[in-house]
């Protein structure tokens, strides 16, 4: 039980601070540098490699890791006026364990070869998770999905 409670924190922790750095300082310096891109869209946006790391050290099980900490920076964004469904930290991280299942099938099918090195595996991972991601909020939150802003999210994330 200690362990899980630690793991549990570790997760938090490290989704917490990577939200509170893309929010503290990539969106300002985003914003001051690139003004024409809406600030709905994150040129880089750090909790997505921990919800990556997070599916791989722990498995399913990282969605019960994650899903207190979604919620709190879910409410955080909406009382900073970003207007999103209540479902969609449920729905993110399931689009990302999607993601990260199908690049597991994907690598596991190669052949027992070092072809495929682990930078290969998160880009694999995150490119499909981030598609799903926002395939998936665009329908929850405007009803439709939008190609143009998931290139925008899978750049970023």
């Amino acid at each position: 039980m200690k362990n899980e409670i630690e793991q549990f924190l570790s997760v938090g922790v490290a989704y917490t601070c990577a939200f509170s750095l893309t929010v503290g300082f990539i969106t300002p310096l985003q914003q001051l540098l690139l003004p024409k891109v809406t600030s709905s869209i994150r040129l880089l946006f750090l909790p997505h490699g921990v919800r990556m790391l997070a599916f791989y050290s722990h498995g399913w099980k990282a969605i019960l890791y994650l899903l207190p900490v979604t919620y709190l920076t879910l409410t955080l964004s909406i009382q900073s006026g970003v207007n999103l469904d209540y479902l969609s930290p449920l729905v993110s991280l399931m689009a990302c364990y999607a993601g990260f299942l199908i690049a597991s099938a994907f690598i596991s099918a190669q052949p027992k070869q070092p072809t495929i090195k682990m930078t290969t595996f998160f880009l694999l991972t995150g490119t499909l998770a981030s598609i799903f991601n926002r395939l998936n909020l665009s329908w929850l939150n405007f009803g439709e999905m939008d190609l143009l802003n998931t290139l925008g999210y899978v750049i970023g994330d």
